[in-house]
């Protein structure tokens, strides 16, 4: 399960308004797409910093209308900019590994005496920032109108309103030389009569889509493989499934999200309610699951706005008109914006409290990114989960402690007297910060594992692992960081007794290391 934890960082990038020919800045690591009518911001959302800009002039905005919304190709080599005179701009997004920007320079010859975080803070300034060219494309002109598009791999899937036609725009040409294939819905025979697409999501891992046509049923979607045989006429290029079928209006889907770890299907109604259906095959066979139901009535949250499942599938995040709520991927409720007082959160400017119209997930899971109506500023709201979600095992269920994104929070009641215990004085949680030069270069964090009596945690994020004894208060890591990169932890970790075993994954090989805590040069 999942919990927010304390007040969320404000992004924005509000500046005066310049008129003249298109402009391109440059940079960034991790980037954020912040969009407004006339500008495309790329933020690095750890060091709250513009880290690209691309300004449109006045006659791209009179000629292709002002930005609708902003698609990011999924290897974010590719942005692409919906407006609304139905038109596409896109934009290549290359890193440049040997160009450095807003490198700090500290003159002067003066050691201070700082903590190991504060080095670390330092040099990083000094090394700067990958500087990434936001350089412009092309524009793609849809005539028929874009009711909804999606950008994949591969290329941009546009639903058209007139006439209703679903459009595949390969960014570059196959071998064939064609870029471009269509499918009007009316031939589509698994598709409602006089329906057409009006939300499209789309899931990586389960090559699966869902759409949800114009009157709230939804469909899980696969595209046909291409073949050079088929002619013009017989060209199927989807297949379909109907899986939720409205009886009344307010069943009707407007919004939708997929579950690829546990193979779920999520469809927000117009009455608030959310059905979840389970895909188990590819043919059809996807029944209803659950329903979840919204924490307050429907005229005190408002029509959903938006679903997300986070990226381990744990939590589903819901946003409404008037406020979000977050449940478990089950639909246990947790923690949701409409207790607040709204009197208060309008006085204080607390939009992200009022109302949501986009969100999504950044840093591995670790922070949710909220974004409100007429609002240029992003909400980035930290998020704390159970260590179970990372690694279910006995050890972390019966040894309760959560993880954030840069500190691990541990229940010690386990050790408190039994007085101390239920007593609401005492603090039973202590924060624990990650390791800095592990977390620096390894973040997010993806595996945590506790031994079964509860003395040493240990942690895995993108390469190496890190453990930390809990009687002492230290952590050990690597002190080579070719041999910290050395590895994957792929399969989990385990502890037997002060033994860490963990299964990794090598250049050329699968391994099963195990070591003793004290030392971390024998796990290599």
């Amino acid at each position: 399960m999942y919990w927010p934890l304390g007040a969320p960082r404000i992004y924005s990038a509000n500046r005066k308004r310049r008129k003249g020919s298109a402009e391109d800045d440059d940079t960034a690591q991790e980037p954020g797409d912040v969009r407004n009518e006339e500008d495309n911001d790329i933020l690095g959302l750890r060091t709250s910093l513009v880290l690209a800009v691309a300004h449109r002039s006045v006659s791209s905005v009179r000629n292709y209308g002002p930005n609708v919304t902003v698609l990011l190709r999924p290897d974010a080599s590719i942005a692409v900019v919906q407006t609304s005179n139905g038109f596409l701009v896109t934009y290549s997004l290359t890193v440049d590994p040997s160009s450095r920007v807003y490198q700090q320079i500290h003159e002067g010859s003066k050691q201070y005496k700082s903590a190991q975080t504060d080095r670390l803070i330092i040099e990083q300034e000094r090394a700067g920032f990958r500087e990434v060219n936001l350089k412009f494309r092309m524009v793609i002109r849809i005539d028929a109108g874009i009711a909804v598009a999606l950008a994949l791999d591969s290329e941009v899937v546009v639903a058209t309103k007139k006439p209703a036609a679903v459009q595949c725009i390969r960014w570059t040409p196959d071998d064939a030389g064609r870029q471009t294939s269509t499918e009007l819905t009316s031939r589509m025979a698994w598709l409602h009569k006089g329906s057409s697409i009006v939300t499209m999501v789309h899931d990586r891992s389960m090559s699966l889509a869902v759409w949800i046509g114009s009157d709230g049923r939804a469909y899980a979607i696969q595209k046909r493989p291409e073949t050079l045989e088929r002619s013009e006429e017989t060209q199927r290029l989807f297949r379909g499934y109907e899986f939720h079928s409205p009886g009344e209006e307010g069943f009707k889907g407007t919004k939708a999200a997929i579950n690829a770890r546990f193979s779920l299907l999520a469809i927000g109604c117009r009455r608030g309610e959310i059905h979840v259906y389970t895909a188990k095959d590819y043919v059809g066979n996807i029944p209803l699951s659950h329903k979840v139901v919204p924490p307050a009535s429907l005229a005190t949250t408002g029509s959903i706005t938006c679903l997300s499942y986070s990226p381990d599938g744990y939590c589903l995040v819901v946003g409404y008109e008037h406020g979000w709520a977050i449940f478990s991927a089950y639909g246990k409720p947790g923690a949701n914006s409409f207790s607040a007082d709204t009197s208060t959160s309008e006085s204080n400017e607390e939009r992200w409290l009022l109302g949501i119209s986009d969100l999504g997930w950044i840093n591995g899971g670790s922070d949710l990114l909220l974004v409100c109506p007429a609002d240029s500023r992003l909400w980035a709201l930290e998020m704390t989960k159970s260590a179970v979600t990372t690694c279910f095992s006995s050890a972390n269920i019966a040894r309760t402690f959560l993880l954030s994104g840069s500190n691990l929070i541990i229940y010690r009641g386990f050790d408190a007297p039994i007085a101390a215990g239920i007593s609401t004085d005492a603090s039973l949680w202590q924060q624990v910060p990650i390791a800095p030069a592990y977390l620096m270069n390894q973040r997010p964090i993806r595996s945590v594992i506790s031994s079964h009596d509860g003395r040493y945690i240990a942690i895995a994020g993108k390469r190496g692992l890190a453990h930390y004894s809990v009687r002492s208060g230290r952590w050990k890591t690597f002190d080579d960081a070719g041999d910290e990169n050395a590895f994957v932890v792929r399969g989990g970790m385990c502890w037997y007794q002060h033994v860490l075993i963990a299964a990794v994954e090598t250049d050329d090989s699968y391994e099963v290391p195990f070591g003793p805590s004290s030392s971390m040069t024998e796990l290599i």
